[in-house]
């Protein structure tokens, strides 16, 4: 498929566009690895950063530590398999381009900076200028090859199938982006966001299970995100890959850390208890958005695929 879609490309691509979308691509995903090791947050009361939680010694720090190693690893694996794939391709040992590799390191940083928000929040903390300038320089690059990618793939026939990849892919990762802001927010406690390090009660209390499954399912969904990130942009910015899988378990695993995070959490008072409530309650509306945007995208493409009667 990636062979026959390559040979297509080139012969489409007048102007040459699709090395310039792949290297916006390369960019995102180098940025990416430089500012996962620069992320952190600031606040009143001071700042954090992936390498100031090790020194935290309090029963909840696990979570923090854990985060920062998988916001820093993540991407950085994940580059050095991009690396891997771009050599190979340029070598023609390998058919098949790092697009996706490049796309997936991207969003294995914003998905750890969404991690590390959960599990380090503590007050009113904003992001530190590094994380800002890393994510908007990273998503930059990534528009840029999307746009790039399809101005080179030229004008298409009119279909369904088109249609629905264009608009409902997306607007699905519109709402998975979305469920990364919305669990970075942490959860609210007496008008104060606090994460799942200062949340820990510090021994396996019916809470502290709480915040260990809260914490492994953000972690499996942040997992799921990454892997279906990427293929809702290559199924724009190239050729169709089936995403629903991927979907249902990104959905499922979302408001499984929906429902434990507001379980976790002290009952809030008056003044908080709709911003309370509303945050778990959106994600999972979010979730199953975004399961529904795919599946309807899934079922149209297959609908277009079956032989006319």
């Amino acid at each position: 498929m990636d062979t026959l879609f390559r040979q297509h490309l080139s012969e489409k691509d007048k102007f040459g566009l699709a090395p310039y979308a792949e290297g916006c691509a390369l960019f995102s995903a180098l940025v990416s690895l430089v500012f996962c090791f620069l992320l952190g947050f600031r606040g009143a009361q001071g700042g954090v950063n992936v390498f100031s939680v090790f020194s935290l010694s309090s029963a909840g720090s696990a979570f923090a530590k854990c985060a920062a190693l998988i916001s820093m690893l993540a991407p950085s694996v994940l580059f050095a398999l991009t690396a891997v794939r771009y050599v190979r391709f340029l070598t023609k040992k390998c058919q098949k381009d790092s697009l996706y590799f490049c796309y997936a390191v991207y969003i294995s940083y914003l998905a750890g900076v969404f991690l590390f928000a959960c599990a380090a929040a503590d007050g009113t903390m904003r992001l530190n200028g590094a994380s800002i300038a890393g994510i908007t320089l990273g998503a930059a690059g990534v528009i840029a090859s999307v746009v790039l990618f399809l101005i080179a793939r030229g004008r298409e026939p009119r279909s369904r199938e088109r249609t629905s990849r264009n608009t409902l892919c997306p607007l699905a990762l519109l709402f998975l982006l979305m469920l990364f802001a919305l669990f970075s927010t942490g959860m609210v406690t007496e008008a104060e966001r606090a994460g799942l390090c200062a949340l820990f009660p510090g021994e396996l209390t019916e809470k502290g299970v709480l915040a260990v499954f809260a914490f492994l399912f953000l972690i499996a969904f942040a997992a799921c995100a990454v892997l279906l990130a990427e293929r809702l942009l290559g199924n724009v910015a190239q050729q169709r890959k089936p995403t629903l899988l991927r979907a249902g378990l990104a959905a499922a695993f979302a408001v499984g850390a929906a429902l434990c995070e507001m379980y976790l959490a002290p009952a809030p008072d008056e003044m908080t208890i709709l911003f309370f409530r509303g945050v778990p309650y959106a994600a999972i509306l979010l979730s199953l958005l975004l399961f529904a945007a795919v599946a309807a995208d899934t079922l149209i493409d297959y609908e277009s695929r079956r032989p006319k009667a």
